[in-house]
């Protein structure tokens, strides 16, 4: 009956995310963009046999190959990683049920667990997009439920070590689960922690040496790392979070490189070093940013990145409906964060081992959010163990009493206040319409349509004329297109918004002479 049970929230899971497939529309689903659009070109690369680029791993290689393999398998279409992933999305659905049947013991109970994965709607978004998020969230549940177990055997241990080893080769956060994983497995004097622990390592040693060969350096998993850490421990971090692709993004990845340093794992220190050096020096301004952060985890509505999920919503009625969204109150954290903190109460006044290790691995999955920075795609590892530990605070609240009952509801009503209070903050002042355009413009032109991507940057510059990077690129892809003249009139309307912007003029000198134009100054002129 169980395992029928866990096949029926499977294919709920499976029956909604197919649902939400077959009814997404839009560029953004059409078209891979800004990380999504290099997983893809890494993927084509590998299944076209060239091999990743020179050098270390920039991002977590697992996905590009779980790409590559597909491509090579089925050809490139977009549809088999959306596909298989939807399967993983169901599959790490079931896998919550039987979580929290071993939590609680009751089937309605894990009934609402997997339901509440199977009904997420950042989850089923993921689940469609070309981004390590789904298979990570996919390897972390598995991790969890393989060690949330009766009879801990060493074989366990090892395959629960080597789920953690590659969750991490697909988001390296991940491995930070290595340690309640392993600890599920002590008992005694047994070996079954450190086998556990070798099982991660080994997963880890063939990508850290092959960055070894590559670079002549040691990098663990890939060399993003430091960056990432720098945006989210600064002096503005607000601002840091809303640095957008193109001149400013540019700008600060080449940083280092103007300090002299030129290797990946030099530049990679260089960006940990100043973060470090900025929370040494500002002690309690860092602890503030930490607080800070913690807070915007507990946000009920999603933060952007590369996309903003309140725009791209829009391109299904299944993902409009799952991410319904009041002000500061936003499906489905608006619900799941008070009741996870039920559950997490319910873990401190009951801790059988099992659930105990289900928190940990809820506080370990939230460091890399604060430690880093806050946004949907990062927070989503999170998302099932959440809906557990929701699922453990329904099902125990009734047995609670007098203060401790008190104190819990006392818990997930701070919670809910927190996760509705408004926050603005500056990445909310982005124009992500007009993103999406530009976005959809550098991939058509990185897959040599210059006409489509001439379309979209022309959409991008209708949405917000001063838009340097669209305008820039436009009239670079008029350029190699042979309409030098438009490509003139985009350079000088460019220069209007940006007249000191030397790029911008000297490709307009250009684009002028290879027109036939007289050299005569533009409007912007100063």
């Amino acid at each position: 009956m169980k395992k029928v049970e866990g096949w029926w929230v499977f294919a709920v899971a499976l029956g909604v995310r197919l649902a939400y497939l077959a009814t997404a529309h839009g560029p953004a689903f059409e078209e891979p963009l800004i990380d999504a659009d290099y997983y893809d070109f890494l993927g084509t690369r590998l299944a076209d046999g060239l091999g990743f680029p020179p050098g270390p791993f920039w991002q977590p290689p697992l996905y590009p190959l779980f790409l590559g393999g597909l491509y090579g398998l089925v050809g490139h279409t977009l549809w088999a990683p959306r596909l298989v992933q939807a399967l993983l999305g169901a599959a790490t659905a079931a896998l919550c049920f039987h979580l929290a049947l071993r939590l609680t013991r009751q089937t309605w109970a894990a009934r609402v667990a997997g339901l509440l994965v199977a009904l997420h709607g950042p989850l089923v978004f993921y689940d469609g997009e070309l981004l390590a998020t789904s298979l990570a969230t996919f390897l972390g549940t598995l991790a969890l439920w393989l060690a949330t177990t009766e009879r801990p055997t060493p074989a366990r241990a090892l395959g629960a070590g080597a789920v953690v080893g590659l969750g991490a080769l697909a988001v390296a956060p991940l491995l930070l689960l290595a340690v309640p994983v392993a600890w599920a497995f002590a008992s005694g004097r047994s070996w079954r922690p450190v086998l556990s622990l070798l099982a991660t390592l080994a997963v880890l040693l063939p990508v850290t040496l092959t960055n070894q060969a590559r670079s002549g350096e040691f990098i663990l998993i890939s060399a993003n790392g430091g960056i990432n850490l720098w945006i989210g421990n600064n002096p503005d971090v607000d601002r840091a979070f809303a640095i957008r692709p193109g001149r400013d993004w540019e700008e600060l990845v080449a940083e280092p490189e103007r300090h002299g340093l030129h290797t990946p794992a030099g530049q990679d220190r260089y960006f940990v070093n100043k973060a470090l050096g900025w929370c040494a020096a500002r002690p309690a301004a860092c602890l503030r940013n930490l607080g800070w952060k913690t807070r915007l985890l507990l946000l009920s509505r999603e933060l952007p990145r590369n996309e903003d999920l309140y725009v791209l919503r829009e391109q299904s009625p299944v993902l409009e409906a799952l991410t319904a969204r009041w002000g500061g109150a936003a499906l489905p954290y608006v619900l799941l964060w008070p009741l996870a903190v039920v559950g997490m109460g319910v873990v401190l006044l009951r801790p059988e081992r099992e659930r105990r290790l289900v928190l940990a691995a809820a506080l370990v999955l939230a460091v890399p959010c604060v430690l880093f920075f806050v946004t949907g795609r990062y927070r989503a590892p999170l998302a099932p163990v959440l809906c557990v530990l929701a699922a453990l605070g329904l099902a125990e609240l009734s047995a609670l009493r007098g203060r401790a009952r008190a104190e819990v509801l006392l818990g997930a009503l701070g919670t809910l206040g927190l996760a509705v209070w408004p926050v603005e903050l500056a990445v909310d002042r982005v124009d992500f319409q007009a993103e999406l355009h530009y976005v959809v413009g550098g991939r058509r032109a990185r897959l040599g349509d210059d006409v489509g991507a001439v379309e979209a940057w022309r959409r991008a510059l209708e949405r917000q004329p001063g838009y340097l990077e669209a305008g820039y690129n436009l009239g670079l892809a008029l350029q190699r297109l042979g309409r030098h003249h438009e490509a003139a009139r985009s350079f000088e309307a460019l220069l209007t918004h940006h007249p000191g912007w030397q790029p911008a003029r000297q490709a307009l000198a250009e684009a002028r002479r290879l027109a036939g134009e007289s050299e005569e100054a533009s409007p912007a002129s100063p």
